[in-house]
């Protein structure tokens, strides 16, 4: 798993939960994000709509009675973020016969769109999901302080 680099800077938060495998998980794990990453600074939306779509598929495919999670928010706004569940399978986007109408299919389509980066990495019970969303002013701050 990628994680971020090790920092002695106050500013990075991190958060490390187990959640419970039920319909309720992924409304608690965005409402986390608050906890980790400071909701009147940063824009959010990306990031909970990815943890949404990682942690309802955990939950989906996850046969514990509850999910370790991990959130990370950089002192940039940055966002990272890891779910661990059962699964064996590897996250692939299913063919559907449905198509554009279809109600599930899309969690890794939304990733791909929203986060800076994503993978998984297998464990010897299931595997990690992980996904970075970077704060959308962090580039542009980097650039004005660099100038």
């Amino acid at each position: 798993m990628s994680l971020p680099a090790a920092t002695a800077d106050p500013s990075v938060r991190a958060l490390r939960m187990r959640l419970p495998t039920g319909p309720q998980a992924p409304r608690l794990a965005r409402e986390s994000v608050g906890a980790v990453l400071d909701p009147h600074r940063y824009a959010l939306g990306d990031g909970r709509m990815c943890l949404s779509e990682v942690v309802a598929n955990a939950v989906r495919h996850s046969s514990a009675p509850d999910l370790p999670l991990m959130l990370i928010g950089e002192a940039d706004g940055s966002l990272f973020a890891a779910v661990r569940d059962t699964a064996r399978t590897v996250p692939m986007t299913p063919a559907t016969a449905d198509g554009p109408l279809a109600e599930d299919g899309r969690g890794l389509e939304v990733l791909g769109a929203l986060a800076d980066g994503w993978g998984f990495d297998r464990t010897r019970s299931g595997k990690w999901v992980w996904f970075r969303v970077r704060h959308p002013r962090s580039d542009t701050a980097e650039r004005q302080v660099a100038a």
